[in-house]
């Protein structure tokens, strides 16, 4: 007979749930301790930890506010992230072949496109061929998945 796993959370929490009785008298005592003699409250280690813990974390936020405000201000060239892009884009129409420039918003892949020219979605990505014959022309690349060729010379389109 397979032994069941022992729920050492449900165990723990079974402790703690008979453990809140005593721990009740033991704050009711501290309590009627720190009334008699003030200066308990400082001596008890949790309450000390606890005061310097929010003091350096209260100290970290007013560095971090000085830093701030004596620090030099941002540059006159700084700008906003930009959140659109150019895309080089190529009619993949033979009869066409426009090459144009379409900004949309950075991740945009809703290829083929209208192409202005010829009023058709015969838009693709364009990619550089860098081949010897083409040396660098924009070319839509032909195929298919990975393995895309330029459509003059066939080279492999990165």
């Amino acid at each position: 007979m397979a032994q069941e796993k022992r729920n050492r959370l449900a165990e723990w929490l079974l402790l703690a749930r008979e453990q809140v009785p005593i721990r009740r008298q033991h704050l009711r005592e501290w309590l009627t301790a720190v009334r008699a003699e003030p200066s308990l409250i400082w001596q008890t280690p949790a309450v000390r930890y606890a005061t310097y813990a929010i003091a350096g974390l209260f100290l970290l936020m007013m560095v971090g506010e000085m830093r701030a405000m004596i620090g030099p201000p941002p540059s006159v060239t700084a700008r906003a992230a930009a959140t659109t892009a150019d895309f080089r884009v190529k009619c993949s129409s033979g009869e066409c072949g426009h090459d144009f420039v379409l900004r949309r918003e950075f991740g945009f892949r809703k290829f083929p496109v209208e192409c202005p020219q010829c009023r058709r979605e015969t838009g693709v990505l364009a990619r550089q061929c860098h081949s010897p014959d083409c040396k660098g022309r924009w070319r839509a690349p032909e195929g298919s998945g990975r393995e895309l060729g330029c459509p003059v010379c066939g080279e492999s389109l990165p």
